[in-house]
């Protein structure tokens, strides 16, 4: 989640043209992770200034006359990672990782009715960013509800002792020869070490680019 200092916030609000549709303009949100659409809606200036300073996203409801900010009663944020302007500077696009369906139907995408149904998208490692970045938001707003606030608030000690039992656990379902019982338990592992990266505040991607060191240094000998 980004949030944007006062001059860029200052410098991005000037290029945009709200007088063309009267003081609104559209915005388009799209997932950051799978580049699928997920909603569009309409901010004036403060909405935008809001959105930019507070790196969640608010919006100008038309019928109701004033500012709302997505997941402020569903707990389902929409976490700005960018923002960008088209060619008219008259619509904002932005990129985010959205923390639980954005569409109040339960949907994934407010844009669920196709002409010709699409195969759904396959998950993939993606799903590690957004997972992420849902735990940095848990942790940066504690919440009695989430699992990830009540364990961080306890230090890391107590974030430390749950890999290690997952990470017996693991070992002991890999043990039986239980597929589903194996990938169970390292998905455990897994969101636990996201955990402690984001209580530590190493970026997900270090992960990655160690990763890629490593190949690169074998398969370059």
């Amino acid at each position: 989640m980004l949030k944007f200092t006062k001059s860029k916030i200052e410098a991005f609000i000037q290029k945009v043209d709200f007088k063309k549709g009267n003081g609104l303009v559209p915005a388009i949100v799209q997932d950051a992770s799978t580049n699928k659409v997920l909603m569009q809606a309409y901010m004036n200036e403060e909405a935008l200034r809001l959105t930019l300073a507070s790196g969640k996203t608010h919006f100008w409801s038309r019928t109701k006359g004033r500012i709302w900010m997505k997941g402020e009663e569903s707990g389902h944020y929409s976490l700005v990672q960018n923002a960008f302007l088209d060619c008219d500077n008259d619509a904002i696009l932005f990129k985010v990782q959205q923390v639980g369906p954005v569409c109040h139907t339960g949907e994934e995408s407010c844009f669920f009715k196709p002409i010709e149904t699409e195969d759904n998208q396959a998950v993939d490692a993606k799903m590690l960013e957004r997972l992420f970045e849902v735990i940095k938001e848990r942790i940066q707003n504690p919440s009695e509800k989430s699992y990830v606030s009540r364990l961080t608030s306890k230090g890391e000690d107590a974030v430390l002792q749950k890999i290690g039992e997952e990470a017996v656990e693991v070992i002991l379902a890999a043990k039986t020869n239980n597929p589903d019982e194996t990938i169970y338990e390292a998905a455990d592992e897994i969101f636990h070490i996201l955990v402690m990266f984001a209580q530590k505040g190493i970026p997900l991607n270090s992960i990655f680019e160690e990763l890629d060191r490593r190949h690169k240094n074998k398969t370059q000998k």
